[in-house]
């Protein structure tokens, strides 16, 4: 395929994906999909809206499905509206077969976007996802939970490079340098989201 990641494959240069990118037998589950389903997945949400194939509260586990079934889980805007994401982990990781993985996609803490909802639970940085990432850093050692994930890539906003040579040249800046720039420059040009590409470690 074109692109290297499921999240560059997903989220396209031209926007969300609007027809199924994944091969024959490949299983996919959309977490709190609401009404803009991924194409050629499953979907789970809260609301009985139109698009989702199962109504469940994601807050309450084991959700009903069974150990080993997904080759990917794709959430959007999902996890700062649940109340544990330890849990939320744990229930991707048993879902997941093994090399499985996660596209995971959530507001930047300093962007309005992030504070607008009142139903929001929690607020994420570059490295809030370390905690799960098992390359060595401090983070992972704290053994919050036993489900670990490997690192495929990590985004500041929309995982595309942009056309603009300015902005190009900044977002790489900001990927080679990503402490400095949510020390200082965050302040001044926040991104709108951060997204994930993680693999199940089994």
């Amino acid at each position: 395929m074109k692109n290297t990641s499921y999240a560059q494959q997903i989220l396209t240069p031209k926007g969300f994906t609007e027809e199924s990118i994944f091969p024959k037998g490949f299983k996919v589950l959309h977490i709190g999909s609401g009404s803009k389903k991924l194409p050629g997945s499953q979907t789970v949400d809260i609301l009985d809206l139109p698009g989702v194939d199962l109504v469940h509260d994601l807050d309450l586990s084991p959700w009903p499905y069974a150990d080993n079934s997904f080759d990917l889980i794709y959430a959007h805007s999902v996890f700062e509206h649940l109340e544990d994401v330890l849990q939320t982990m744990d229930e991707m990781n048993r879902l997941l077969k093994p090399g499985g993985r996660i596209v995971l996609v959530v507001p930047y803490f300093r962007h309005p976007d992030a504070f607008v909802d009142p139903t929001h639970e929690h607020f994420f940085t570059s490295r809030s996802m370390d905690y799960f990432i098992d390359n060595g850093n401090p983070l992972a050692s704290f053994s919050y939970t036993t489900s670990k994930f490997k690192k495929i890539d990590f985004w500041f906003g929309w995982p595309q490079t942009p056309n603009n040579p300015i902005k190009k040249l900044f977002k790489k800046y900001i990927h080679k340098h990503p402490a400095f720039y949510e020390t200082y420059l965050s302040y001044l040009y926040p991104v709108q989201i951060l997204v994930w590409e993680l693999e199940a470690i089994k």
